[in-house]
């Protein structure tokens, strides 16, 4: 008989689903129903009596055919497994072999602990996620009947996965895993209501009021269809507020620790931007490059993406802190944002040639460098063409923290504006450009291109101010927070009417549960929001803020996978201290939540820390081949100028 080891190197059971054993080779092989539901039972149950296991599996046989019968099922089993023991058997005791790789047995591990995404994982993994999917037991009354309660506590778990994994993503304002998680999970239960209902908020949130009305109408009919029931009171009172074009309330009142409440995290009513929307439509109309400029924080972003969003499609683009030490850092990341939205644009074969000067994954052989005016305008004419391929479709381009852009890029990208606006044949579908920056940064290569730009008619400039009190107010009211209402004034008089400061103060008052208390006297000075962000990362670990202060320096060429090399972290410590960054809204991804949270972050780093920093990274992206001009950048932060002189840029 093969040794209990046996197990641990590599046999797998799966009762979710298809119930099947899976070979430490890949193979699978069918499990019959018996034993299929031993292995379930076990799993779920733990360690149980070995004759009422039997009986249930054999309700109608005396004692001594259900002791056979046992024995001969585990015989069974043991030979599909080639000899190696799935289940240890005494005269009285039935138990899981340790080491055994049950996937429901797993799954319950990881309910108990709320590891949600673990659970999803787990029942993803299987496919439908339903407890031994397809098989009945209409001969074993008792054993069908735990059956059902199984299945009920498995898809509970999962529900309950699911349900955690979206509001924990909602409330950090990932949309985009709480989309995929609602999808998901209307694909598995397409009449599930809670489901419908988050989907239904998370339109709205993202500002397309028309998408969570239909998916409202479509949960009406699934609902009316699948269970011949009407929505619940709760679903009805949401899809009222959206129809008067009101916030959505919270649930309850935050409590400390609990996730900020989703109207403070999008406000539902963009107040006090009627002007810049009519210069937006006028802009348009016009086809001229519109360009937006602003304090931090004045809300330049929310701004055009509603704009956006009611012309039809769009695409957001972005500068990024660092891209103007890179010649087309920033025109390369565009492309490379195109072509994930766009895998079926297929580019010229002599458009791609040229691109490979700034984005090598094109593949082929790469152009010599430029020698001439007409090499260099045959790169900016594939340029011109890339653009025009990888837009058509789109009503609105934006272009975000142009502060950032590189020479280089807001160069070509210039050029190429005006050659597609004089080339359009349908000016009424080319696509729209937005640009927008922070008042008073741009560097003087970009500064003179605007300026030439507004003056020759083909751009114009809305500048974006503070909120008046009066708008302060209707964006409080558009929260329906209880309480804010009542700081209005105070509120107005503390930010200077900035909406990024605003809804940082709001956080902080939430958090201190200062909303049902008169003004507080102890904030920051008025107008700054600093502070208020220091204060949000002084409750950070250590370890999470290394990490943040790590992507502060690495700028546009952070990369999650660099905390491990760089901060000598385990994969364990990484993702916890990536999660607690995310949970607090410094992190969303690989960027941060807002480049004021990045300059705060940065302005954390004390000097000697920054040194060995960036002598971590130099050394980290060194190995991987980065290119010259960030190696001599960090090189040179760390001190080593010898180093940084030392490295020798490729030629385009």
């Amino acid at each position: 008989m093969t040794s209990v080891e046996g197990v641990q190197d590599g046999w797998a059971a799966r009762v979710l689903g298809l119930a099947h054993l899976e070979s430490p080779e890949g193979r699978q092989v069918r499990l019959e129903r018996r034993a299929a539901v031993m292995l379930a039972y076990l799993g779920l149950e733990g360690p149980s009596s070995k004759f009422v296991v039997a009986s249930l599996l054999w309700p109608d046989s005396p004692p001594t055919t259900i002791r056979a019968n046992m024995r001969q099922l585990l015989r069974r089993l043991r030979l599909l497994c080639d000899g190696v023991e799935l289940v240890e058997a005494t005269s009285e005791r039935l138990a899981l072999v340790p080491g055994l790789r049950l996937d429901v047995a797993q799954l319950k591990a990881a309910a108990g602990l709320r590891a949600h995404s673990q659970v999803l994982e787990i029942a993803r993994s299987s496919g439908s996620g339903s407890l031994l999917s397809g098989l009945e037991l209409e001969d074993c009354d008792e054993l069908s009947r735990w059956l059902d309660g199984a299945r009920t506590a498995v898809e509970g778990w999962v529900r309950a996965a699911r349900q955690q994994g979206v509001t924990q993503a909602m409330a950090r304002g990932d949309w985009n895993t709480a989309s995929a998680l609602v999808h998901d999970w209307l694909q598995q239960e397409p009449e599930s209501e809670q489901a419908g209902r988050h989907l239904i908020q998370l339109h709205y949130l993202q500002g397309d009021r028309d998408a969570a009305l239909a998916a409202f109408e479509r949960l009406r009919a699934t609902l009316s269809r699948e269970l011949d029931v009407d929505p619940m009171p709760e679903t009805l009172a949401l899809v009222r507020q959206i129809e008067k074009g009101t916030g959505v309330r919270p649930s309850s009142p935050a409590a400390p620790g609990a996730p900020l409440p989703l109207s403070v995290r999008r406000p539902p009513v963009l107040a006090g931007r009627e002007a810049a929307w009519r210069e937006l439509e006028e802009g348009f109309a016009a086809s001229q490059l519109v360009f937006i400029s602003g304090e931090p924080g004045v809300g330049k972003s929310r701004l055009v993406e509603e704009f956006a969003a009611s012309k039809g499609r769009w695409v957001k683009l972005e500068g990024r802190f660092g891209d103007q030490a890179i010649p087309f850092a920033s025109q390369a990341r565009a492309f490379r944002l195109h072509m994930t939205h766009r895998p079926e644009v297929i580019l010229p074969d002599w458009v791609r040639t040229e691109l490979s000067r700034i984005l090598p994954e094109l593949g082929g052989e790469r152009p010599p460098p430029m020698a001439s005016e007409a090499d260099e305008l045959r790169f900016y004419d594939a340029n011109v063409e890339a653009m025009r391929l990888l837009m058509d479709g789109y009503r609105v381009v934006i272009t975000d923290d142009v502060q950032y852009w590189d020479s280089a890029s807001s160069k070509v990208f210039t050029y190429a504006f005006e050659r597609l606006l004089d080339s359009s044949t349908d000016a009424a579908h080319a696509p729209r450009f937005i640009d927008c920056y922070r008042r008073g940064e741009l560097p003087p290569y970009s500064e003179n291109s605007v300026r030439q730009l507004v003056d020759t008619g083909r751009a114009r400039l809305i500048e974006l101010g503070p909120l008046s009190e009066e708008q302060v107010h209707q964006l409080l009211t558009g929260l329906e927070l209880p309480g804010a209402e009542a700081h209005a004034d105070a509120l107005a008089r503390y930010t200077g009417g900035n909406p990024l400061y605003i809804l940082e103060t709001l956080k902080h008052l939430i958090e201190t549960d200062g909303l049902r208390k008169d003004w507080p006297h102890r904030l920051p000075p008025p107008g700054r929001v600093g502070p208020l962000l220091q204060r949000r990362l002084e409750r950070l670990s250590p370890r999470a803020l290394q990490c943040a202060q790590l992507a502060a320096l690495a700028g546009p060429f952070f990369r999650t996978s660099l905390v491990s090399e760089v901060l000598e972290l385990s994969a364990t410590e990484r993702l916890a201290a990536l999660a607690e960054l995310e949970a607090a809204q410094v992190l969303v991804g690989e960027r941060f939540g807002h480049d004021l949270v990045e300059e705060a972050i940065r302005a954390s780093v004390s000097p000697i820390a920054a040194r060995e920093l960036h002598a971590r990274l130099a050394a980290v992206l060194e190995r991987s081949q980065a290119p010259a001009q960030i190696l001599s950048h960090h090189w040179r932060e760390a001190g080593e100028l010898e180093r940084a002189r030392s490295i020798q840029p490729r030629p385009l």
